[in-house]
């Protein structure tokens, strides 16, 4: 059954053709819009603010109305090129041309022309006459220096193709690719070559009504292939954070293989998954590297939602096998193709034969700004489907009049004037909306490692790296994240970090897990573990031990966390710094108090103990014996920058790596000859390794504690600490176990 289109663009292309003549006629269509930002690399531009130097007119007589002048709103921004007379008019029967030099196009890439236009012009004549009695502009391109000019709505002179010129303008200032469909500026194909445009009035012999055009920022885009580094990694290596990553390929340029002819004319989100066959025109198999598909959203509101991008085996003549996804794709900008790169993925289109691509959880963008995948009627071959309660069926089917979607897949092809990969940028942010700081620029293309020896210690770091060619750089990497909050304090936990089940106690119930650490500690954060995301902030509560049994007591503190602050697994809440509670025997409880829509929390059923459950608010508390709530405590003592008391005749004590996997090395100087005891402790303060040292000299002195137990059992993750005792004096270091 087919479905009615709920939702379609609205004040389309209209066309008049007339079939004496070579040319088409159009209007502005539904996209007339002020300039969007561009990402394209600027080959060449002209604003018309010193003269338009190099661009002629014809006639050059004083028929011409061409010149440049000063425009209030130019975008350039205070010239722009108008064809104007005195009288703030335009004159009747004129056929001006404004003609630009010679310019050589780039070697490759994606090569747009552009330009901006506003104007005003109205002809009352019947459109039965043709073009003789209407008044128009058009523009067009030469490939030979202006013996030969083919309109830019074809700019390849196909005998097929759409000859426009066009019988009004943009009444704001717009790109004029942006303003009419089938004028897209695509001249790729004379990629290299060196050509000639010109822009063109015409006007028949009635009475001019209107103000004539204007033109500005004459542009030719370069939209060249600069893939980002891929598969970025961080990890923590003592007070450093060791960056890697992969190397983007360099000289190659990027082809798309589509259905879709981009007249648009709907836009659609209703169905689970939408999909377009694309066939390798190769007989050897082709890998596929990159997913297209364009967004639209209504009132130029931003795209909203993070949409899953797929690849489908062609299951006889179906979308069948997902054979690779993307989910969760974001920075997706309004009707301009979107290509999510799936090259690790490894997909390869058999020869000749064919896969689907397909995207699917489109957000509808709500009632106000209605927003969908776009899609048109008018292409040749309809390959596009729609999926509806588990069956496939083609677009045309589901969608009355639609023949495919505004997707397709994207493959390489060896490019000698691609550009090369020359080096790298590091960039490092301590969150995700601020901008972030270059902190290094790798001068190798072959060096893929990067040492951050001075991240921000106290702070979740996050890093992106973008690929240099030559003078233009890529966009970034993936982001990725380390915690080193861990690194300023010292993290007091029950739980092996594992989260074996959900776990809450309901609405207007509390729960608490106990810490057990050293005395008058600092509590600075409360470390929450998350399994599925609620809709409510968190309310965290602190307690002294001095209820009843050791059980949670005195309130010394509540604050919040607010649900945009939280994610899935660990979170680490910070105190307000106006409230740190320093408690005075080293035991305390951190607790949440729950209430509607809360987040649901991690429970380790490996060890129990140490966590307790109110119900209401005048019950008791008592023991959780299912296991321990995922609850830790990041503190520190006085001056958050130790870790430990130092105290002769024994100093400097260290040890490295830390954190560390395998073994660390620990090193301590002592001030006289003597013996000192050395031994490790686990966070509940018992006795896991007692290290011999005999007989010490004066000096420095290391031992290796291989992570194993007195029993030679090795350790699980997490915090230690090593003691050091000599003449009565102790040091203690806090010692971090990592997989």
């Amino acid at each position: 059954m087919k479905k009615t289109i709920l939702i379609t663009l609205i004040l389309l292309i209209v066309t008049l053709v007339f079939a004496e003549m070579p040319n088409q006629i159009a209007r502005k269509s539904k996209f007339t819009a002020t300039s969007q930002t561009r990402t394209e690399i600027i080959a060449y531009q002209e604003t018309f603010e010193d003269g338009a130097a190099g661009w002629t007119f014809s006639p050059t007589t004083t028929a011409n109305l061409w010149h440049t002048a000063t425009v209030a709103d130019a975008p350039s921004p205070t010239h722009a090129m108008i064809n104007q007379n005195a009288q703030m008019s335009y004159n009747p029967s004129m056929q001006n041309y404004l003609i630009s030099p010679s310019i050589t196009l780039p070697l490759s890439g994606a090569i747009k022309a552009d330009f901006m236009m506003k104007g005003d012009f109205t002809d009352n004549s019947p459109t039965s006459g043709g073009l003789t009695v209407l008044d128009y502009w058009g523009w067009e391109i030469s490939p030979n220096n202006g013996t030969t000019w083919y309109r830019m709505s074809n700019p390849y002179n196909s005998p097929t193709g759409s000859n426009y010129v066009f019988i009004d303008a943009p009444d704001t200032w717009s790109y004029v690719t942006e303003s009419y469909n089938g004028l897209d500026g695509m001249i790729s194909d004379y990629a290299g070559q060196t050509v000639k445009f010109r822009i063109y009035f015409h006007s028949d012999s009635d009475a001019p009504i209107g103000t004539g055009i204007m033109v500005d920022n004459f542009t030719i885009f370069n939209d060249i292939f600069l893939p980002p580094p891929t598969n970025l990694n961080a990890v923590i290596a003592g007070q450093t954070v060791q960056l890697d990553w992969a190397a983007p390929p360099s000289g190659f340029s990027t082809e798309t293989i589509t259905s879709t002819n981009s007249a648009w004319t709907s836009f659609v989100s209703d169905a689970d998954t939408y999909a377009m066959r694309i066939t390798n025109p190769f007989p050897a198999p082709l890998q596929l590297h990159g997913i297209n598909f364009m967004l639209y959203r209504q009132n130029s509101a931003p795209i909203s939602g993070a949409p899953t991008v797929h690849v489908f085996a062609d299951a006889a003549g179906l979308p069948g096998a997902e054979l690779a996804s993307v989910a969760n794709v974001s920075n997706i900008s309004n009707m301009e193709w979107k290509m999510v790169d799936i090259t690790s993925q490894n997909i390869l289109i058999p020869a000749n034969g064919s896969v689907f691509v397909g995207i699917s959880n489109i957000d509808d963008g709500g009632t106000v700004d209605g927003q969908g995948l776009l899609c048109d009627s008018t292409s040749v071959n309809a390959d596009s489907y729609a999926l509806f309660q588990g069956t496939w069926d083609t677009l045309d089917m589901s969608y009355t009049g639609l023949k495919n979607c505004a997707l397709g897949g994207v493959y390489w092809v060896d490019d000698p004037f691609a550009p090369i990969l020359t080096s790298f940028k590091v960039y490092r942010g301590t969150n995700l909306t601020d901008p972030f700081t270059e902190i290094a620029a790798i001068t190798s293309p072959t060096t893929i490692t990067f040492t951050d020896e001075n991240p921000i210690i106290g702070q979740v770091n996050y890093y992106k790296v973008t690929a240099m060619f030559d003078a233009y750089e890529s966009e970034p990497s993936d982001i990725v994240s380390v915690d080193l909050i861990g690194l300023l304090y010292t993290e007091v936990l029950n739980d092996d970090g594992t989260s074996n089940q959900n776990f809450n106690v309901g609405i207007s119930n509390s729960l608490a897990t106990k810490f057990v650490t050293d005395p008058n500690a600092e509590i600075h954060y409360a470390k929450v573990f998350i399994n599925s995301l609620g809709n409510s902030a968190l309310i965290i509560r602190i307690f002294d031990n001095n209820g009843a049994d050791g059980s949670p007591g005195t309130q010394m503190l509540q604050f919040t966390a607010a649900v945009t602050s939280l994610s899935l697994g660990w979170n680490n809440i910070p105190v307000p710094a106006a409230n740190i509670v320093t408690d005075a025997d080293g035991t305390f409880y951190i607790g949440i108090y729950e209430y509607a829509s809360v987040s649901v929390f991690g429970l380790d059923t490996d060890n129990n103990g140490y966590s307790w459950k109110k119900i209401g608010t005048a019950g008791a508390w008592t023991p959780i014996t299912e296991g321990n709530v995922m609850i830790r405590a990041l503190v520190a003592w006085g001056n958050a920058n130790d870790d430990y008391i130092e105290i002769a005749p024994i100093s400097n004590l260290t040890n490295y790596p830390n954190p560390f996997n395998q073994m660390t090395e620990i090193s301590f100087d002592t001030r006289k000859a003597g013996t000192a005891s050395l031994k490790i402790y686990n966070l509940k303060g018992q006795l896991i390794r007692s290290i011999p040292t005999g007989n010490l000299a004066k000096g420095t002195h290391s031992f290796t504690w291989d992570g194993n137990d007195n029993n030679n059992k090795a350790v699980g993750i997490g915090v230690y600490f090593c003691k050091l005792e000599a003449d009565g004096k102790t040091i203690t270091k806090k010692i971090i176990r990592i997989k």
